[in-house]
């Protein structure tokens, strides 16, 4: 027969154990704006992704007015990636005149920087915790005005 304080230590060891006890991390909301080179996009499809560091992601659409406002992101260090996918080019009169350059155009996947697009190169990491305003100002080389 085990002791009564072997047992409780027993006890004690796991629910001290990561994993074991079911507990999972806090999670909160995170606001902020998206710019690039300091100016909102006014562009649609913007999207903002937290990665929290059991890979659990959380992800948000950009406002046209450069807002976001994400649900539940894992509290501490977030890696985070930023994208606006390239707008889908409107063929016109002359689309079969310049079709090789429409096909070149439509190659580009992604309207910013492709580097902000992958945690492996975007450089951009949240500490997430109660409130957290996370604002982004993606730098890059000027873009067409459609």
């Amino acid at each position: 027969m085990k002791s009564p304080t072997a047992h409780g230590l027993f006890i004690a060891v796991v629910a001290l154990t990561p994993g074991v006890s079911g507990c999972s991390s806090p999670k909160y909301d995170v606001s902020g704006t998206v710019t690039y080179n300091g100016e909102v996009l006014r562009k649609p499809d913007g999207v903002i992704v937290f990665v929290g560091h059991k890979q659990e992601q959380t992800q948000a659409s950009i406002g046209p007015d450069g807002t976001y406002h994400a649900i539940g992101v894992p509290a501490g260090l977030n890696k985070v990636v930023v994208y606006y996918p390239t707008p889908k080019v409107q063929p016109d009169k002359f689309a079969l005149i310049k079709a090789s350059k429409v096909v070149q155009a439509n190659k580009r996947v992604f309207l910013t920087p492709e580097k902000y697009t992958s945690v492996d190169t975007s450089e951009l990491c949240a500490n997430v915790e109660s409130s957290t305003v996370f604002d982004v100002d993606m730098k890059g080389p000027t873009l067409p005005r459609n």
